[in-house]
């Protein structure tokens, strides 16, 4: 049964059918006024890389926006320490709620959030000392109230609809009335009953402040990689479950899967490689903490990685030390072990793969990593001193013990090495807290996202020479990314419900992963083994065993006018945002200096340098905002201050309404849908009503 796909009116239509004429013309009317309200503010960012702490901090501090905010609506009417005072107002307001879901998440035996009303939260003490300070700089009551509602106001673009849908009904009319102002006498009379008392006036302003955050922004676009390289994964995903969940206010998160998003979806629904890869990394960057968390146990893989290597091995396994867990040369031995399993695997998945139908061609794989395991010695023993006389007369080496592989069959498994990949497999696709992670990620994410005329997505697309999309097996480009979207979907359910994968779709989020033609990698080849075993130098006069990975023509082009021109006809979008690639400046994330082209992922985790960047869109201008590292993140909340964030400039926005975006093309097709119904139904309502 083939499906069919509505248009926007028609699925409207089918939607609005049986609803009363009162509903479809209240509905009607508010998509009129939604229609010219300005574009919606939103923040962007990218490649978190497990760094948990790092992100809690930042929602404390709105992300930078906070800083934007207060110094653009209040303008050059105060001095520094005047907005310092403002933002310390906000810092004390937000923090609250944002250690509250800290605490849930960092509780492992909390299942659920429990959601008070926050409103209701409390607020730290000392933000009345922080008003006391407001005062003490000369700053009346009134002003102080008037200069927070102006925040409001702007925050808000004047849609009354934004306070009404969060705002606790208690407060309603008292909070309207002072975002409008109109009924001069009754707004006066309501400023001086807030502002004859103290205590009366802190609440008020504190709930104004509440009411401000939960408004900042209309969405968070988060453009993937939560796993890998730090030791937060679990807590971020259990944070983002609680923070943007159902039963808070929080604004809609929009997740694009990453490219080790890939790779841990893989290796949760069950292939071999994916799995290795997965904790191999882990091992390598000593982020472990949360695998145990998870419920892993490592047990297996580490008495078989001290029996097989009884000394350190020589080569290049380990980027982080974890001295506390186990000495250094058992985090080699353990990490070498799970990449020689690693190699291995790849090639007897490949073989398999190869006699299944399928439309990705593995042939060249297969060749590429059956040559790379040839080249493994296995004629030493394992004296050191014999290590030493061979990689001298092989200076191609720099480490040559590898005792589990078999000359004449390189990619056979030993029993002790089956019986470890086995248990790590069973591990991944078993362990109840990491499956009900991926099903998160899997229902949540997606390949792209265009929004308000801007396209989202995480790594490349594959190009031609020419400057042109490449088209891989029949797609490219958008279509591309569809499908993949599709199948990664289609896939995801069949494990959530418990129907066994095929061997070639569980290969397939290996080739997503390290494939040549994946949007996901884009390079000729992942030298994982290479760069572990080989001299770089030598290396390279070897296709097989070079370091050096041969990027897409994406890459080449990424920066030039053409081919982002393309781009952007073929999302029909006027903006280009993605991540994967760390930057150090504003200057390094513009892509053009003509078209709206950004880069955002400035390299969070400690691997990639320990900053952070995120882009805020409002409907005035773009905005990067540039996190210090941890430690000033940790001394600034000590001090109850902001940290330095680098805000720049990227753009000026047009004056542009949701008419003119993505967002108002749906709100038309839903009004022609609602005036077609209502057409065939007014008459005969009216006939009745008018009596």
């Amino acid at each position: 049964m083939t499906a069919t796909i509505l248009s926007h009116k028609d699925f409207c239509l089918n939607k609005y059918k049986n609803d009363s004429v009162p509903f479809l013309i209240n509905r009607k009317l508010l998509i009129h006024k939604q229609l010219e309200k300005p574009q919606r503010t939103y923040c962007v960012y990218s490649d978190l890389h497990g760094s948990f702490e790092k992100y809690v901090y930042w929602l404390k501090n709105g992300l930078g926006y906070y800083s934007i905010a207060i110094s653009e609506i209040l303008g050059a009417s105060y001095s520094k320490e005047i907005y310092q005072k403002y933002e310390k107002l906000f810092l004390l307001v937000n923090r609250n709620r944002i250690n509250s879901i800290q605490k849930h998440v960092e509780d492992p035996n909390s299942t659920d959030w429990d959601v008070t009303d926050y409103f209701d939260e409390s607020v730290p003490k000392i933000y009345t000392e922080a008003i006391c300070e407001l005062e003490n700089m000369g700053l009346s009551r009134r002003r102080i109230l008037e200069d927070i509602l102006k925040i409001l106001r702007l925050i808000t673009r004047g849609d009354e609809h934004r306070i009404i849908k969060v705002l606790p009904r208690t407060y309603l009319e008292n909070i309207l009335k002072l975002y409008f102002k109109e009924d001069r006498r009754s707004y006066i009379s309501l400023v001086d009953g807030i502002t004859e008392n103290f205590s009366v006036f802190c609440v008020t302003t504190s709930f104004i402040i509440k009411l401000i955050s939960l408004n900042v922004f209309d969405k968070h676009i988060n453009l993937g990689d939560t796993f890998d390289r730090g030791n937060g994964s679990d807590k971020l995903i259990k944070l983002y479950k609680a923070y943007f969940g159902p039963a808070t206010n929080a604004s809609p998160l929009h997740y694009i899967w990453g490219n080790h998003d890939i790779l841990w979806l893989g290796a949760s629904v069950g292939n071999p490689i994916c799995c290795m890869t997965a904790l191999r990394i882990s091992m390598r960057y000593n982020n472990v903490d949360f695998l145990f968390r998870y419920g892993f146990n490592l047990d297996k893989l580490k008495n078989l990685a001290l029996n097989q290597y009884k000394s350190k091995p020589t080569g290049k396994y380990i980027k982080e030390r974890n001295d506390e867990l186990w000495p250094e040369d058992v985090q080699i031995k353990m990490t070498k072990t799970l990449l020689v399993l690693e190699s291995k695997l790849t090639v007897s998945c490949l073989e398999e793969a190869l006699t299944l139908k399928g439309h990705i061609d593995y042939k060249p794989y297969l060749s590429h990593y059956s040559n790379l395991l040839d080249y493994l010695a296995t004629n030493v023993s394992e004296e050191t001193n014999q290590w030493t006389e061979f990689m001298k007369n092989n200076p191609l080496y720099i480490d040559c013990f590898f005792p589990s592989v078999s000359k004449d069959n390189p990619s056979a498994l030993t029993a002790e090495e089956k019986e470890v990949a086995d248990d790590i497999v069973r591990q991944f696709t078993t362990l109840p807290k990491l499956q009900d992670d991926i099903k998160w990620m899997f229902d949540k994410g997606e390949t792209y996202r265009v929004m308000d005329n801007t396209v989202y997505y995480h790594a490349a697309l594959p190009a031609t020479e020419n400057m042109d999309l490449e088209e891989v097996k029949g797609l490219k480009g958008k279509e591309l990314l569809d499908f993949i979207q599709r199948d990664l979907k289609r896939i995801g359910e069949a494990h959530r419900d418990g129907t066994p994968l095929t061997h070639r779709e569980k290969m397939q989020f290996w080739y997503l992963w390290c494939g040549s033609e994946s949007p996901f990698f884009c390079k000729s080849k992942m030298a994982t083994l290479e760069r572990a075993i080989f001299n770089k130098l030598i290396a390279e006069n070897d296709p097989v065993t070079t370091h050096h990975e041969e990027k897409n023509y994406y890459y080449k082009f990424i920066r030039n006018d053409i081919f982002l021109n393309k781009l952007l006809l073929e999302f029909h979008a006027d903006k280009i945002c993605m991540g994967h690639t760390p930057v150090k400046s504003a200057n390094d994330g513009i892509l053009s200096d003509n078209l709206r082209a950004f880069i955002v992922d400035g390299g969070a985790a400690s691997a990639y340098g320990d900053r952070g960047t995120v882009l805020i869109n409002t409907p005035d201008y773009t905005y990067v905002t540039f996190h210090p590292g941890l430690d000033e993140l940790i001394a600034a909340e000590k001090e109850n201050r902001l940290p330095d964030i680098k805000i720049e400039t990227l753009e000026e926005r047009k004056n542009l309404s949701l008419r003119n975006v993505d967002k108002g093309y749906f709100l038309r097709r839903e009004l022609e849908a609602i005036n077609e119904i209502l057409d065939e139904k007014l008459d005969t309502w009216c006939e009745r009503y008018f009596v």
